[in-house]
This record gives structure tokens, sequence and C-alpha cells, in this order.
């Protein structure tokens, strides 16, 4: 489903970019452009929430590190490799689904929502990971898959096999396969009715066949699925990333964006409220509807996962105007005093960022650049710091490719097991890999690291406010993080060939705060540089 959005949204705004951008205009006669151009600032609002100015990682468990040799990561593993986050400079974790499941789906098919899958490790080895993390600062997050549960589920088994008893309507059951939802679409299939001979009927389900749809018209599931949140929040977890809440409550053939589903994150919202956590919603929302998902009493925080696509498109054909446009409008819908929208290159549904740019490395670093230092809360997918590469071994569909395990060295296994791995490394993990790039200053992972901390470390690139100027011409995205402490004025150039900026600053003298280079110079009030293609600044005064 993503990856058919993915393609399409990239057709769409290759569409819009095919004219000059309408909101930039011409550059100006004497190719200045004046950042009055971008009228008065928005009002600041301070957000303290840690999570605001934190920088998030996600991984699978799955693929990050085995320790026992069984070629499957786990929970021990990952505890081992903590200080990594320390030393990249994240504080967040989202773990993809942990749960025992039979993995139709990768875990998504959840067949206990209170246990550990028996290949990841134990309920005491999740407890020990998260007392590790907290030790070093970190938090972790789990994925709460609500809108289905594996048939292998306890739920789906009394359900199937009792009608009339008290869970008997805690699936959506009918005589005769109905209509689907709208727009339905991706690697799940079309037909969205499969029969249970068990039962006599049949059962809806919005993905594959083996994730039957509960029914959030039984106030005795939304019940349920509180109770299970709260079994996370009473044992330490931080926080949760929500799969498809957009399509929790569903009247078919609407499944999206329903009151329903409002009405029950509210209810979400209350207990993660009582724990200071927080959640991060797959909202896959237009920046409308994501205004409502992130309401002072909904969502913490919401995915807009479109930006992903707008970023490599930026990249792709070296126009940056898009993505500007993209970010305009969330913001634009955001609310100052809710929450807040988060930002990702790729996750675990989308290609590896490297196969949609053709692994061009600029195009890499200037997507890096440009997530790190724009509004929102950004989210690294593992292996991005590295480059990493898209495999070729599948074992559900070709969404594998993106979930390759983690590399580490050069070793046997790229460090990731001793064991033989249950799914084949990506290419070139002989020099793609954390050690290999850690010891070389100019490697991408160190960029990343110097990204992260660049970021972590200035109040403007994380609550600042975001006002983009009119560019001087298609390659380059210009912008202003504003913030009490000190502005940061970000110029990014998508394309290949050098750019000519003159922008009005407040400053004598500025300095880039992400390289050494010489930047250009001020004068009048006025900062003239040449920018390099696949570059990004951030520029503020020098001391």
């Amino acid at each position: 489903m993503l990856r058919r959005l993915a393609c399409l949204l990239a057709l769409w705004t290759c569409a819009c970019d095919a004219a000059p951008a309408a909101d930039a205009g011409p550059p100006p006669e004497d190719g200045r452009v004046d950042d009055a151009d971008a009228g008065p600032p928005p009002p600041f609002v301070e957000d303290p929430r840690w999570f605001r100015h934190a920088v998030f990682y996600e991984l699978w468990v799955r693929s990050f590190q085995d320790s026992d040799g069984d070629g499957v990561g786990d929970l021990p593993g990952l505890t081992s490799r903590l200080d990594y986050f320390v030393e990249l400079g994240v504080e967040g974790l989202w773990l993809m689904p942990t749960y025992p499941s039979p993995l139709a789906d990768s875990g998504y098919d959840v067949a206990d929502y209170v246990g550990v899958h028996p290949d990841y490790g134990t309920l005491e080895d999740m407890d020990t990971l998260l007392t590790e993390a907290h030790a070093r600062g970190l938090k972790v997050y789990l994925d709460l898959v609500f809108n289905h549960t594996s048939r292998a589920h306890p739920w789906f088994v009394e359900s199937q096999g009792d009608p009339s008893g008290p869970r008997g309507d805690w699936f959506v059951w009918a005589d005769e396969a109905g209509e689907g939802c709208e727009g339905a679409a991706g690697p799940f299939g079309s037909v969205r009715w499969t029969r249970d001979e068990t039962r006599g009927q049949f059962y809806f389900h919005q993905f594959y066949p083996e994730q039957p749809d509960l029914s959030f018209d039984e106030p005795s599931v939304r019940e349920a699925l509180l109770d299970v949140t709260r079994f996370w929040l009473d044992r330490g977890v931080d926080g949760f990333r929500l799969d498809v809440p957009y399509r929790y409550d569903e009247d078919l053939p609407v499944c999206v964006h329903r009151p329903g589903t409002f009405d029950f994150l509210r209810s979400l919202r209350e207990v993660t409220d009582e724990h200071d956590a927080a959640m991060v919603g797959e909202t896959l929302a237009s920046p409308e509807e994501l205004g409502r998902y992130l309401a002072p009493d909904v969502l913490q925080m919401g995915f807009l996962l479109a930006e992903a696509t707008i970023f490599w498109v930026a990249a792709q054909t070296e126009t940056a105007g898009g993505l500007g446009r993209a970010i305009d409008a969330v913001v634009a819908e955001t609310p100052l005093e809710g929450g807040t929208f988060a930002t990702v290159l790729g996750n675990h549904d989308l290609q590896r960022t490297t196969a949609a740019v053709a692994d061009d490395p600029g195009a890499l670093r200037v997507m890096a650049a440009t997530q790190m230092t724009l509004p929102g809360v950004p989210f690294v997918y593992y292996g991005e710091e590295l480059g990493m590469l898209a495999g070729g071994d599948f074992i559900v569909d070709s969404r594998d490719s993106a979930r390759t395990p983690m590399q580490w060295d050069a070793g046997p296994n790229a460090g990731f097991t001793e064991g033989a791995p249950f799914l084949a490394l990506a290419p070139e993990h002989e020099t793609r890999n954390v050690e290999t790039l850690r010891a070389d200053p100019d490697s991408l992972w160190s960029f990343y690291r110097r990204l992260i901390a660049l970021r972590t470390s200035t109040p403007a690139l994380t609550t600042g406010n975001y006002q983009r100027l009119s560019s001087p011409n298609r390659s380059t995205l210009v912008y202003w993080r504003r913030h009490p402490d000190g502005d940061r004025l970000v110029a990014a150039n998508f394309g290949r060939g050098s750019a000519a900026l003159d922008l009005g600053v407040p400053w004598e003298a500025v300095r880039d705060a992400l390289g050494e280079a010489p930047v250009g110079a001020v004068e009048g009030g006025r900062f003239r540089g040449e920018l390099p293609g696949r570059t990004v600044w951030v520029l503020g005064a020098a001391e």
C-alpha cells in the first residue's frame, strides 16, 4: 500500500514541479532573495516536551543484533548495542512489533499483545532492555498494532469458535462477502473478505487474510486495547508508534479518518498522559487531516509519510519546490499548542533511500541535512546512517529488501550474528558498516552524527519557528528557523550545480554550523555566497 502511494505521490510531485514554482515567482532582477518575502514570523510557542528536542531511530529487533547465534536478532542483542545510540546521538527508539506472532507480516500480525516473541526473548528481557535504555537516557517506544490481530490471537480463536460468546462480535463478521474500503491498494491484495470455515462466515481484513480487523464498534474491544496500553506503560515503556490508526473505525466502504477513530485516540491520549508518555501515529493524512490528529487532546506526533517521497523527488529532479510547498502546508495546519509532525526519509514499508535516489552520495546528504533542520521530529530508519543498500532476499514480500540485518563490521555476517542470518545481508556490507564508517570523519555515518548533534543542541532547529523564503532557482530551499535563543538560516541545494545566494541577514558575519569551508560574506546587511551542489548550509552569526 505505502509503496504504491509513494509512486503516485512521486508522479504528482514531478507534475507539479514541471513548471517553475508558483509560490516562489521569478527571481528579482538583481538576483537577490529578500527575507521580507516571508512576511512576519509566526508567533513563537515554547514546547518543553522532550520528544520535540529528540531524534528517533526505528529498528526491527529481528534485524538488529543476534545474541545467541540462531541468525535472528533479539532483545539481549539490542540491549548490547544501546551504547551505539548514545554515540550516534539519538534519544528515542521505535521498535517494530516484538510480540508473539506467526510473522505473516513481520510481526504486524499480533498473536499476543502482552508477550514477547520467543525468537526475541522474554518479558524479563524486555524489562532489562528498558532498564538499561533508561540508564543511558534513552526512551523506548513499542509498536501498537490495534487495527487488526493475527488469526492465531486467542481473541480471534474465541470469536471464531463461539459467535454468541463474549468475544463473538470483536471482529467484523458477515454472512456474505461485502464491499471493501475505498481506495484500497497495495501489496495486500484486493479481496478484503475471507471465509472462515469454522464459523461459517466471512471476516473482514484491510490487509493480509492473516490479519482480521477488530471491531471498534464494540466498547469491550476498545477497553481491552486500553488495558494493553496500560500493561506496557506500567512496565516502563515510554510511548508508542501507532500502526495505521487512521483505519481503526470503519463504516464500509469508508475506512479512514472516521469519528470513532478520533474518539478512541482521545481515550488512548488520556491513558498515555497519565503515564507522561507520548504517541506517534502513522496517520497517512493530508495536511488538513493531520491537523486534526495533532489536536491537543489527540496525538503528540503524527507522520506524514508522503514527505519521504517528496524528499526523494527533490533529489531526483533537483527541484525543491514540491518539498517546500509540502512543509509549508503541514506547518500551516499544525496547531500551535497541539502535537507536531514527524519526518522520515524511509521506513520499514518503503524502499531504502539509497534505492530511491540511485545511491547518489550527495543526494543522501542533502536529504539528511534537510530533514534534520526542518521543523518536526526526525525519525531515522536503521542503516540510513550507513547508506545501506536494498537486499534481494524476500521472506514475505518485497518490503523485506529494506529490512536486512544491520551492518556492524567487515567480519563474517557483518557482526550481526555468528550463525546464518535469517535474511541475506545487503550488498557492500563489507564497506558500509559502522566500524568502517565510524573511522572515517568524512563518511555518511560521521555526517549523521554531526547532524544529530547540531539539531539536538540548537533550539532554533528543534522548536524554532519556520519561515520559507522565495528561492533564486528551482534547486534551492531556503528557510529561517527562529528562536529567542538565536536564529538559523538554512539553505539547501538539491541540484548538482552550485547556486548563488543573496540573502538579507541581521548579522555582521556568518558561519556555517555544518562545515568549515568559506560560505561567503556579509556586506550591507546582505549575505552573498555560492552554495555548492548537494549541500546544506546552516548559517548563524559568526563569533
